[in-house]
């Protein structure tokens, strides 16, 4: 068993590459948010009360085009709705935490601390509440702080993409998911997710074009393990 200050250091050394990639994204939507009629003040705290990436970005302009608070929650759990096969992932490498842990360490799980968590665990290392807990809160102090500085730079910048800020995430996405692609199967299901979320994006399925290609991917992944256990 680890000792609680080695869980501290697991969870700072995996959460500050994060928390980099963070910061820039997160000083994008603080200038989105504010070229939308929000103030830094409600704009920090959003990214401190909500941290979902694609979902501020995706409230702020439906706010900034007067859109109702129903529809931008609807809009954000259709966005969102890949966290219900992120979370049940977890079930194995989080057995031993008790519930209420559980429901309050979720609110770390965005797709690059999941990634971090989940390659922690497969590397056969013990997942600690302190790791988790230090993990989550190093990165999303980089979101923070990234929505603060971008919240008082907002008229000063016009266009954020100039800058390639708007491929920070998936660029930190895809070094978290490269070293987990070990073997035969895994290649097949990335490249089958890959491939069809675009096929379905493509036909104009949008937001439930993730959702779809990750069911697909992890029922053709499910089916090839199986298929290979019986040989």
């Amino acid at each position: 068993m680890i000792s609680r200050k080695e869980s501290f250091y697991n969870g700072f050394r995996l959460g500050f590459p994060i928390m980099l990639g963070y910061m820039p994204l997160g000083f994008a939507f603080g200038v989105v948010a504010v070229k939308n009629g929000i103030s830094p003040f409600w704009a920090v705290t959003l990214s401190a009360l909500v941290f979902a990436g694609a979902g501020q970005f995706i409230a702020a302009s439906m706010l900034g085009a007067g859109a109702s608070i129903l529809s931008i929650a609807v809009a954000n759990l259709l966005v969102n709705l890949r966290h219900v096969l992120m979370s049940a992932a977890l079930v194995t490498p989080w057995k031993h935490l008790s519930f209420s842990w559980k429901m309050f360490l979720s609110f770390y799980q965005t797709d690059e601390i999941f990634a971090a968590n989940i390659s922690y665990y497969k590397a056969g290392k013990e997942v600690t509440v302190a790791q988790v807990l230090t993990l989550g809160f190093v990165a999303h102090s980089g979101w923070i702080i990234g929505t603060f500085i971008g919240a008082l730079s907002g008229e000063q910048i016009t266009n954020v993409e100039i800058y390639g800020l708007d491929f920070a995430l998936p660029a930190m996405f895809t070094a978290l998911l490269i070293p987990l692609i070990v073997d035969r199967i895994q290649i097949i299901v990335c490249l089958v997710g890959v491939i069809s979320s675009l096929f379905f994006m493509e036909l104009g399925f949008d937001r439930w074009s993730i959702i779809i290609a990750t069911l697909i991917s992890a029922t053709i992944g499910l089916y090839l393990s199986l298929q290979k256990e019986k040989k």
